[in-house]
Order: C-alpha cells, then structure tokens, then sequence
C-alpha cells in the first residue's frame, strides 16, 4: 500500500487507499521467518484486542525478531468512531459477512477486497481477534476452522492450541468457496493458510485483565511461528468443542437469561424466559442440546427468531 518497510526496521502509518484509511503496524524481522497477520477491529466496537495489540507492536525490537508481523489494528474505522455493535455505519453492513468483497461494491465490500487483496494474500498465518459487544457476555474462545484439507486443518488446530486458550471450538460450517468465503479467517484457508478467530473480553470494557489475555494470545501464537524466542504455552486441560447451538426465542419482547457463561446445561433445560411489554410470561427457552453457554445475549429486547445464547457442544472421546 505504498509503504516499504526494510528488514530489521517497524512501520507504523495510515495505510490508504481511496476512502479507506487502514491504521497499520509493519514490523519486518532481521531474521527469514512467517509473514502472520494480527488483526482487531473487524467489529469496532470490540476492544481488549486493540489495546494488546498496541501494546505489542510497542514492546518489539524488530532486530530480535525472525519473519514479519503485519498489525491491522482497526479494521473497521468507521464502526469503531461511530459506536457501532458490529456494524459499519456507512452501509450498515457487518465486515465479517462479506468476503472476499468487491473493489466496485459498497464500502464495506471495498474493505474486505482491499483486505483480501493486500493483507490476506500476503501472510502465511491470521488472528482474527474479537470479544463480546455490547449486548454481549462472553466465554473466552478460540475457533479453529476446518475446510476438508487435512494437513491445513491439523496446521490451524496446533495453532488454536498455541494460543494457549482453555475453550477452542472446531468451525467447519463456512463455504469453501474462495469466491464466497464469508467471514475474515474463512478467507485465508480457502486459501490454503491458518486463519483463527479469538473471541476475548465482552460487553465491549476494556478491562485490563481481558487486554492482558488478548496480548498473552498474540505473543503466544508468535512463540508458535519461532518469530520470537520463547515457547508457547498450552492450556494444561483444553475443552474441545465439535459445534455451537444457538436457542432462539419464538416471541417477541423482553429476554430475561437464567443461564450466565461458562454454566453447563442440560437438553430441555431452561435458560431464559421471554415477557411481553406488559410483564406478562409468554416463553420459556429451553436448552436445545447438553453443553456449555459460550455466549448470552444480556439485551433484553428479542425478536421472533432471534437467538439468545451460544451453546458449546463438547467433542465426544
């Protein structure tokens, strides 16, 4: 994007191309090594990441550094100065739904061809780093994908297991059509490379223990790619989950969570109960499946097929 950084030296700058603005962090290692591609903002309003990864590019001396980090640390701009849950405000249009984008498309399209182009191409490994929004309490996760290319897929589960993170869930519900890739990690294993999504912190805080987390994920995932000297550490008792569920409520009004993240469930269980405007009891959610509440949505207005909670399914022996 018009910008050559040498080897040994860290960049950082407004990377822009028409009206998109791009803040960017290029550090360019003094030893041959991975080219990984760190990335906050997706969702503007999701925060702990885009301080840890400030925080990282700072701490680096790219001398003692092997390979290249590219930090994109705010995808979204316009999400994240317009206060947005998710949204760009622009086109109202949610980034990770619309890969691998179009250079003539909305501007949202224009980011995600822009960062497909210019980003994903050129990197070997990705982070995509989330947390809850606003309307969100959330259990820490890692997704690690999976597109039917058994060395790839391997690849990416070693790499959720370097991240050190308790919770990782395997994901193989997006296309495998490059062309009609979806979401952000989705486009880089179409593509043949490693692309995890980190799911930290919520109710879009900036809590100093969810940055702290978030940075200890980045570090560890570099230790993984020998980038920097040290070792990543694994969680000692990771939880495997072979899918997600999500209870949606059939009425419209006020949701009330009996459930809170991390609460194990049972099939048929009750996890929340859904009032009219009056106060009056019109629904009782139950559990779809026995697993783990992974996410609640503590947002009390629901809609007529809206889900109201993610729930982990464990992977059987």
């Amino acid at each position: 994007m018009g910008v050559t950084t040498q080897t040994g030296e860290k960049a950082s700058y407004l990377a822009k191309e028409r009206s998109i603005t791009l803040p960017v962090t290029v550090i360019n290692g003094k030893n041959d090594g991975p080219v990984l591609l760190l990335t906050a903002g997706i969702h503007g309003d999701e925060f702990p990441s885009m301080y840890a990864l400030q925080q990282l590019q700072q701490s680096i001396d790219p001398k003692e550094m092997s390979g290249v980090l590219v930090v994109l640390h705010l995808a979204n701009l316009d999400g994240f100065h317009g206060n947005r849950i998710a949204l760009n405000p622009k086109d109202e249009k949610n980034l990770n739904r619309e890969f691998p984008g179009s250079a003539q498309g909305t501007p949202t399209e224009q980011i995600a061809e822009l960062l497909t182009r210019e980003f994903i191409s050129k990197t070997d490994f990705l982070v995509d780093m989330h947390s809850g929004s606003a309307n969100q309490t959330l259990l820490n996760h890692v997704y690690s994908p999976f597109v039917g290319d058994e060395e790839l897929d391997a690849l990416t589960f070693e790499f959720a297991k370097a991240t050190g993170m308790q919770h990782i869930v395997m994901y193989g519900d997006r296309p495998r059509d490059p062309n009609n890739s979806i979401s952000y990690p989705n486009t880089a294993m179409t593509r043949g490379k490693p692309g995890l999504t980190t799911e930290i912190g919520h109710l879009a805080q900036s809590d100093e223990a969810s940055i702290a987390e978030a940075l200890k994920v980045a570090t560890n995932t570099m230790y993984f790619l020998n980038m920097l000297p040290g070792k990543p550490v694994e969680h000692p008792e990771p939880v495997i989950y072979e899918t997600i569920k999500y209870p949606s409520s059939t009425t419209t009004g006020f949701f009330r969570p009996s459930k809170a993240t991390g609460d194990k469930v049972k099939k048929g269980q009750e996890v929340g109960k859904v009032v009219d405007y009056f106060g009056n009891h019109v629904e009782t959610i139950q559990a779809p499946v026995d697993g783990t509440v992974m996410m609640v949505n503590q947002m009390p207005a629901i809609k007529n097929g809206q889900s109201v909670m993610a729930i982990g399914v464990e992977q059987s022996e």
